[in-house]
């Protein structure tokens, strides 16, 4: 018996879920959800992030569909701040950071002037959270995803199908760069927005995004540059203008590759729920990026397990930028038991997803062995040997790739996660039989 088919290795990955979950309540305070210190205390001296704070309304709302006992209440403090706290009520939209207490008016007050810019990236998180709110019934999700599906269509989205990346706090100016993190994250967003509202448009819209993401890489040799201008051409050097606080990479990111493995051949079982034909560019994306990222970022230095997190023209490691990311392999497990699955829904007998069981067992050995320091706490960061290095910012950030790596094999690949839970899935990831009566094919005419 393989791990795919242990009742034991599914408890193994709930205990580690449930976990991680419980961990993640630590970060409460009264406008959303903190970065922490190195105790794991929130940081007073660190901005309330709105990408954070949708990352736990998603966690907790998976929680919540899957019955366990004090979520809600934290999937409703996401969403009550969200509502209440980061919207901005002269310009729309949301802020992306803001101070841990409110005005004495009860409002949110804005960290600083960066904490006025506005983000597809933090957004897409948004739509997620408030997909998965949805989902699970919390009060008022419904209304505000489709407020915030609203301003997709009148901010974000291009003419092209992608998606912008940053304005200024009145929506008057864009930022001329575009990035491969903010639109693969748009599309997983989406993804969860098409089965919480019914509207099959939203995964149209991801396989948009998902042919650019083809398109870009097949010219790269199969890796995605991560820059782009505003006319999506790829970027030489470094993006000038980013405004939202995000880390700038120098390189093609493994980790970002290796979700579009995973979004890639969500699109496509999405596509085959709604009985349309699936492109086969989706199954060449998914599995060029997996096996692209795995030779270039797997093992790298000295035969260590571990993903290096960026790398060069040349597949080589970008020194300095070759460190161990708990993120980067959660989204490796994530990729390879969606290989996996669509390989087997697609007819595949069991010896031909062998490569694939291998790849999932040594990347969560490598969780395992190197990472959890105890249930629920898990190292961020580690070097490429391994070592212990100047601790990274603490956060509960990560905890949405974790958790979505513990669950992976658990649901089939569609419907998406939280949708998957509230149709009785979990554990249950054989593909869903084609379910129709969940769209609605009328709301666009």
């Amino acid at each position: 018996m393989g791990w795919f088919d242990s009742v034991e290795h599914n408890r193994w990955l709930s205990t580690q879920m449930q976990a991680l979950i419980t961990e993640a309540e630590g970060a409460i305070v009264p406008t959303g959800f903190a970065h922490l210190t190195n105790e794991g205390e929130p940081d007073p001296t660190r901005s309330i992030d709105l990408a954070v704070t949708a990352r736990m309304l998603y966690i907790f709302s998976l929680g919540v569909l899957m019955g366990l006992p004090g979520t809600r209440r934290y999937a409703d403090h996401a969403l009550n701040s969200m509502s209440r706290y980061f919207r901005d009520p002269v310009n729309g939209g949301m802020w992306v950071s803001i101070k841990p207490e409110p005005d004495e008016e009860g409002r949110g007050v804005p960290w600083d002037e960066e904490g006025r810019v506005k983000s597809q990236y933090h957004m897409a998180y948004v739509i997620l959270g408030l997909s998965a709110a949805t989902v699970a019934n919390r009060s008022g999700a419904h209304e505000l995803l489709n407020e915030v599906l609203h301003d997709q269509e009148r901010h974000w989205i291009e003419d092209n199908g992608l998606v912008r990346d940053q304005y200024d706090e009145a929506f008057e100016n864009v930022v001329p760069v575009r990035t491969n993190g903010t639109l693969l994250h748009t599309a997983e967003a989406y993804l969860a927005a098409a089965e919480a509202t019914t509207d099959p448009v939203w995964i149209e819209r991801a396989e948009v995004m998902a042919r650019f993401a083809h398109a870009t890489a097949s010219q790269h040799d199969w890796r995605l540059p991560e820059y782009y201008d505003g006319a999506w051409a790829p970027l030489n050097g470094e993006p000038e203008g980013l405004l939202d606080g995000r880390r700038v990479y120098h390189g093609f990111v493994t980790g970002h590759a290796l979700q579009w493995t995973r979004i890639a051949l969500q699109i496509r079982a999405g596509l085959r729920s709604l009985g349309r034909p699936q492109p086969e560019f989706l199954d060449e994306l998914a599995l060029e990026l997996f096996e692209r990222s795995r030779v270039d970022g797997w093992r790298r230095y000295e035969g260590e397990p571990g993903f290096a997190t960026v790398i060069d023209a040349s597949g080589n490691p970008v020194v300095g930028e070759d460190e161990h990311q708990q993120w980067v392999v959660c989204e490796g497990i994530s990729a390879t038991v969606a290989l996996r699955r669509a390989h087997l829904d697609d007819g595949a007998q069991p010896g031909e997803v062998e490569h694939f069981e291998h790849c999932y067992r040594s990347f969560l050995d490598y969780v395992n062995d190197y990472l959890i320091t105890q249930p629920g706490r898990w190292i961020r960061r580690l070097g490429p040997r391994n070592e212990q290095v100047v601790a990274s910012k603490s956060s509960r950030w990560d905890v949405y790739h974790a958790v979505q790596a513990m669950l992976a094999v658990r649901v089939p690949l569609w419907p998406p996660y939280a949708a998957a839970l509230s149709r009785g899935l979990l554990d249950k990831p054989e593909e869903a039989p084609s379910d129709k009566k969940s769209w609605n094919f009328f709301s666009r005419r």
